[in-house]
């Protein structure tokens, strides 16, 4: 079963990784995927607890497969955890869950965007070099298929946005046009009485004009858009 608190554009990709992986290096295999976005916190996705630990253990330890593919030449594979002496600090780590190789490997993603996956294996020498270039071509399929997620869920982003800034603003013109009826006044003079009322009382904008429009004999009107 998937680990909590995963990224939903990732974990399509780690929950279809470990099969092909399993397949390829003849043993059970379980993943980790880490995705770095601008101005947004680390996704981390796994197969299980084990894996989405030792993804969040590498980012605190600042070395590990999942570091070195993503700062070095993308590939970064360890076959006898128990007698290779890099990643001091995150090696242990490594023994303690058990797992004896792992192999870590850079996702091709768009600019300002960054991934990596991580295989972990309890067997020595699960991955030998012809199963790395394997994965490399597997991962090729999971970089090609993590963009277009990752573009599904922004433009999803973006519509969500729109829709909550017309609602938004309709719900302020509305508004204007009441305090313009009641008071006679221009559109300027509504505006700028519903800015003073929200600087006033340090809410947003939005909030006052539905304040005012909850106080009308008939209730708020329906602002809501449909996709």
């Amino acid at each position: 079963s998937a680990a909590p608190s995963r990224g939903r554009a990732g974990a399509t990709r780690s929950a279809s990784a470990p099969a092909a992986m399993s397949q390829l290096a003849g043993a059970p295999i379980e993943c980790a995927l880490v995705l770095d976005r601008v101005k947004l916190a680390r996704a981390t996705a796994g197969t299980g607890t084990r894996p989405v630990a030792l993804a969040r253990l590498e980012t605190e330890a600042g070395e590990g497969p999942l570091t070195d593919a993503l700062t070095g030449t993308g590939t970064a594979a360890m076959n006898h955890v128990g007698s290779d002496f890099r990643w001091a600090r995150y090696r242990p780590y490594l023994q303690d869950a058990g797992f004896a190789s792992v192999l870590g490997l850079r996702l091709s993603l768009d600019e300002g965007t960054e991934a990596a996956i991580a295989f972990f294996a309890t067997d020595s020498q699960a991955f030998p070099l012809p199963v790395i270039a394997e994965a490399r071509s597997f991962t090729d399929l999971a970089s090609r298929g993590l963009r277009l997620a990752l573009e599904l869920q922004s433009a999803s982003t973006r519509a969500s946005d729109l829709q909550s800034a017309l609602e938004s603003r309709t719900s302020i013109d509305i508004a204007c046009g009441v305090i313009m009826a009641q008071n006679r006044c221009s559109y300027t003079d509504a505006i700028a009485i519903i800015s003073k009322a929200s600087s006033h009382r340090n809410i947003k904008l939005r909030k006052v004009a539905e304040g005012i429009l909850a106080s009308l004999p008939g209730g708020a009107p329906d602002t809501h858009f449909e996709h």
